[in-house]
C-alpha cells in the first residue's frame, strides 16, 4: 500500500488520468449492460419473429392469395393477344438483324399455361454475327414491352482470328389465349 501511495505522490497527473479512464470505462460498461444489451436482445427477438413470419409465407395466407391473384391478373393483362404472335416474332427477328446478326433455323412450339388464360410459345433460333451485335441484341430483348423471357442460350466462337460468334437461343413469349 505504501508503494502505491509513493507512486501517486510522484505522478499525480498520471494517477488522475488513470482514475478518469477507469471511471469512463465503468460508465461505458454500465451503459452497455443496462441500456444496450436489453435493446439489442429486443431487436434480435423482433428480427427472428420477422424471419419466421417471412419463411411461413407472410402470415396471412388469404391476403397472400388475393395479392397473387391480383398479380396474375395484371400479368395476364400485360400479355398481347395470341394473334400478335407473328408481329412479336417479327420484331424479335428484326432486332437481331438490326444488331447485325444473321438469323437461321427458327422453330416454335405453343403450350398453354395452366392458369391465367395465357399461352406461351417456345421460340428457338440461331444467329451469327459479331459479339458486339449479340450484346446489342440482348439489350434490345430487355427493352421489349411484350413478355419475352430468355430461357437458355449458348454462345460458340469461331476461329480465334475471327470476331464472328454463333448464338443458339431459346425464348418464351407469353400471349393471351383469348383476346381481351
Amino acid at each position: 500500500m505504501k508503494f502505491l501511495l509513493e507512486i501517486i505522490r510522484a505522478r499525480p497527473k498520471s494517477f488522475i488520468f488513470l482514475a478518469t479512464l477507469l471511471a469512463v470505462n465503468m460508465a461505458l460498461v454500465l451503459y452497455l449492460l443496462f441500456w444496450q444489451s436489453p435493446e439489442n436482445e429486443a431487436l434480435r427477438i423482433r428480427r427472428t419473429e420477422q424471419q419466421r413470419l417471412l419463411a411461413s409465407g407472410g402470415g396471412d395466407v388469404t391476403a397472400l392469395y388475393r395479392q397473387g391473384m391480383t398479380d396474375l391478373a395484371t400479368f395476364s393483362a400485360m400479355a398481347p393477344p395470341r394473334k400478335s404472335f407473328a408481329r412479336v416474332v417479327g420484331e424479335i427477328l428484326e432486332a437481331a438483324q438490326n444488331s447485325g446478326l444473321t438469323v437461321s433455323a427458327v422453330t416454335y412450339k405453343p403450350d398453354t399455361v395452366a392458369s391465367g388464360g395465357l399461352v406461351d410459345y417456345s421460340l428457338s433460333f440461331s444467329v451469327a454475327g459479331k459479339y458486339a451485335g449479340v450484346k446489342s441484341f440482348f439489350a434490345d430483348l430487355q427493352r421489349f414491352k411484350e413478355m419475352v423471357v430468355v430461357d437458355q442460350f449458348s454462345l460458340a466462337g469461331g476461329r480465334t482470328t475471327e470476331e464472328i460468334v454463333d448464338l443458339r437461343l431459346t425464348l418464351t413469349i407469353y400471349l393471351q389465349a383469348v383476346a381481351p
